[in-house]
């Protein structure tokens, strides 16, 4: 176990009976969780964090091109992680391909989560105009980013991060994002994105037999509102909070917004307990 956790760069906050775990997004780790950690302590929890394979020069060491092709692998070790901690009814926070990803070890081990937040996820960024969903690219888009990625990586992540940090903000700059991509390996960060992108868990969505909340801001261009409002349509979804802020990243860019939008999830599926 011990092994398992040093892999993933688990860290454990506070000590208590309710537990949240925290799923971060491409192109960021952990760390992008520190503007709500203090609140969730607050609030009483105790709070577990990881780091998904790839995200840092450590856990690209266990890193699979083969394992982590899809989201599926990575909702594994998200299973045997939890199960390592003997961690049970816990509440699951993750933003982009770490909210997907927790919903997957849901469906998959049942009994891990009682509930998931995502927050800038999507169940599938391609667009499926005969099926009436809008996932905000189209093939030859998320083909053209790829391709992009492979052939000048720098280049890319120079083009990438403005759009996804969206308007300008003190806590999170375009060079600051751009840098964190930097940090990342070009061969797995593709390796990720691409398991991201071409992902489509419609289905698992549907299956999911978990309370969900989706946190979604008014301006996302890696996930429009279209997929958000199909994400609060399906499963067991509650409801569609809107965060009034433009990008894919506002637990940084406008962190007392989303620590609101947390907090209100977290008291609603409180008084339903």
């Amino acid at each position: 176990m011990r092994n398992l956790i040093h892999s993933f760069d688990v860290t454990q906050w506070g000590h208590s009976d309710k537990t949240i775990v925290l799923g971060h997004g491409f192109g960021t780790d952990q760390t992008c969780w520190k503007p709500q950690i203090k609140m969730l302590l607050d609030e009483g929890y105790q709070v577990i964090m990881l780091d998904f394979a790839g995200a840092t020069a450590k856990t690209t060491e266990v890193f699979d091109p083969l394992r982590h092709q899809s989201l599926y692998g990575f909702a594994e070790d998200l299973i045997m992680l939890i199960e390592s901690l003997n961690v049970h009814s816990a509440v699951y926070i993750g933003h982009s391909m770490g909210g997907m990803a927790g919903v997957l070890a849901q469906n998959g081990s049942k009994d891990i989560f009682d509930a998931l937040i995502l927050l800038g996820s999507s169940a599938c960024y391609v667009d499926h105009i005969s099926a009436d969903y809008i996932g905000g690219f189209s093939d030859t888009d998320i083909n053209g980013l790829l391709h992009a990625m492979q052939e000048n990586y720098a280049v890319w992540a120079n083009g990438f991060a403005p759009l996804v940090v969206g308007q300008s903000n003190p806590y999170l700059s375009y060079s600051d994002f751009t840098q964190n991509l930097l940090k990342l390996r070009p061969d797995v960060a593709h390796s990720v994105l691409k398991a991201a992108f071409l992902s489509d868990h419609r289905a698992d969505i549907d299956q999911l037999d978990t309370t969900l909340y989706v946190l979604q801001t008014s301006i996302d261009h890696a996930v429009p509102m279209a997929a958000a409002q199909w994400l609060a349509n399906h499963g067991k979804a509650q409801e569609l909070l809107e965060i009034s802020t433009h990008g894919h990243l506002p637990h940084i860019t406008a962190p007392q917004l989303v620590n609101d939008a947390i907090l209100k999830c977290l008291r609603t599926y409180e008084e339903t307990c």
